[in-house]
């Protein structure tokens, strides 16, 4: 709507993710999966694979807003295309997959989707994939099942001996031990954006030579000031700051004519 009015854009490749997250044409949101969140542990085998069949990541590491130390830099989560969650039947029987507490973010709170105590209604909605062994994990999600089934075995090694050789992951490192074995595909999920039309020190929205487009003004995230990461309760002060000054200047107009 900015861009129809004139307004120039910036900052556009700066966002708080990605994630790894269910998504499903049934919901408008996306389900994170409660074994991949840091603080939390749950009994049971669960691991990430790409579209190759092999983990690319700590599953467990505490993102900065999906960020991740890589070479010196912050740079975002690895997430390729499709990602699939690997788990064993201990982990599927210990709970549901999905905390839908409401204690934060549009799922919960606005969109209030009931997932089932035990996922069996997700099950049934192919939602999760299901078969007896690795192999046939993997031929239902397209995935090479000798490759696969290494990715398993290595992790299995590696959690029994205590020590993640691949990525260092700490937290949860348990074998996926018992059958059946289930997937669920995810996708990058983004928390929010920080692109947006460009706005002056008045808090005017300007086009891409600098002025001012008359009476349209922002604050706070959409088109925020901050250019390469964003900066966790910086939009609070953000919204304040230049809400106060979008306020004053905007009511200094003269009245429409």
């Amino acid at each position: 709507m900015a861009q129809m009015v004139g307004a120039d854009l910036w900052h556009m490749n700066n966002y708080a993710g990605p994630s790894m997250a269910l998504k499903v044409p049934e919901v408008p949101t996306s389900f994170s999966m409660q074994a991949f969140h840091y603080s939390k542990v749950i009994p049971g085998g669960a691991i990430v694979v790409g579209p190759d069949g092999r983990r690319f990541c700590d599953e467990k590491f505490k993102t900065r807003h999906g960020k991740v130390p890589i070479n010196g830099r912050w740079m975002p989560l690895p997430t390729p295309v499709p990602m699939y969650m690997i788990l064993d039947h201990v982990h599927f029987s210990a709970g549901p997959l999905y905390d839908k507490t409401p204690s934060h973010g549009w799922t919960q709170i606005i969109e209030k989707y009931d997932w089932s105590h035990d996922n069996s209604k997700e099950l049934a909605s192919g939602w999760i994939k299901k078969a007896d062994t690795v192999a046939g994990l993997a031929k239902a999600i397209g995935l090479d099942p000798a490759v696969l089934e290494a990715t398993v075995s290595r992790w299995n090694a590696d959690s029994e001996a205590g020590r993640d050789t691949e990525f260092g992951r700490t937290l949860m490192l348990t074998p996926l031990s018992r059958g059946p074995f289930y997937a669920i595909e995810l996708s990058p999920s983004m928390l929010n954006t920080q692109g947006g039309p460009r706005r002056n020190e008045k808090a005017e929205i300007v086009r891409p030579d600098g002025t001012p487009i008359p009476r349209l003004y922002s604050a706070g995230e959409l088109g925020s000031i901050y250019s390469y990461l964003y900066q966790g309760t910086g939009n609070l002060g953000e919204c304040l700051g230049f809400g106060r000054i979008a306020g004053r200047n905007a009511a200094a107009q003269p009245a429409w004519g």
